[in-house]
């Protein structure tokens, strides 16, 4: 199959290539990050501000693929709270640029949203539950999906959250921190359905195989706090979780643009795709598998 995925230059889409480019003719686009050598030598990279119109109408005619895995958008919550033009611009406007675009080539979407389209309260959410975003970045998200569904209606929206793997920013961090022998503080009050990269990239392979619409839910399979997920990556790639230093701090969790319990329910799209979403331990051996995070 012959895909291009947006925003390829960066963690999310930097594994996705990966993946794709072992079965499938893959190019990406890039904006700011200049592409690794390595990932510009298994798929072809593409400069394109998604904002554009013009521009990403035109580079998806050049590369006529006959599906998008459209990934590019800004994921800096804490950007797009202050910057909520600029976000709607690119979350919103963006997709809106790359369906339109999918739709004159006849090109398939899988649009990658996020689990806080959700308000992240309770926790739990279903593919058929009504989202109602608290933030900039998860209002426009779940705008984002509005226009892929209404543009294309063969749309494949794509729910995740706490994505993790190969050169994980998140991880990265971790490891050498505690590789240093610093504590590292943890919340015990955020919640999530982390999701390993090669599971989400399996999971979206098969929407695409059978030409699947709609909304998924494509995260893990194990509901965990902050506290829980670093002390399965350190216990997996033998680091030393004594420093590990759970608290329960809402003054922290603002702080950080986060979230207390974003946490997905997958099973019908599980069983859907016949792909069992990985659980937290499961995923950290998969990673560990192929060396350092």
């Amino acid at each position: 199959m012959n895909i291009l995925i947006t925003g390829g230059s960066g963690f999310v889409g930097r594994n996705l290539v990966r993946f794709f480019s072992r079965g499938h003719r893959v190019s990406f686009t890039y904006l700011r990050t200049t592409p690794p050598a390595d990932l510009s030598a298994i798929a072809v990279p593409v400069r394109l501000n998604v904002c554009e119109e013009a521009a990403t109408k035109d580079a998806i005619e050049k590369v006529a693929p006959e599906a998008v895995i459209h990934v590019a958008g800004n994921k800096n919550v804490r950007f797009c709270e202050a910057n909520p033009g600029d976000a709607f611009n690119v979350n919103v406007l963006g997709v809106r640029n790359v369906a339109r675009s999918c739709r004159s080539v006849g090109a398939r979407l899988v649009y990658l949203s996020t689990d806080l389209a959700f308000d992240c309260v309770a926790g739990g959410y279903s593919e058929t539950d009504q989202p109602e975003p608290t933030s900039v970045y998860g209002r426009t998200k779940f705008e984002g999906e509005q226009f892929a569904m209404s543009e294309l209606t063969d749309a494949a929206v794509c729910r995740s959250g706490g994505i993790y793997g190969s050169q994980s920013p998140l991880l990265s961090w971790a490891e050498k921190e505690l590789g240093a022998g610093r504590e590292i503080t943890c919340l015990t009050n955020v919640k999530n359905t982390p999701t390993y990269v090669d599971n989400l990239a399996e999971m979206i392979e098969v929407i695409l195989t059978r030409r699947l619409g709609g909304i998924f839910h494509t995260v893990g399979s194990t509901t965990v706090s902050r506290y829980e997920f670093f002390q399965v990556f350190a216990r997996t790639f033998e680091l030393n979780a004594d420093l590990l230093r759970p608290i329960a701090s809402e003054a922290l969790m603002h702080e950080l643009f986060l979230q207390p319990n974003s946490a997905l329910r997958s099973e019908w799209t599980s069983q859907l795709l016949g792909v069992a979403g990985l659980s937290l331990e499961e995923g950290m051996r998969a990673l560990r598998s192929k060396g350092s995070p």
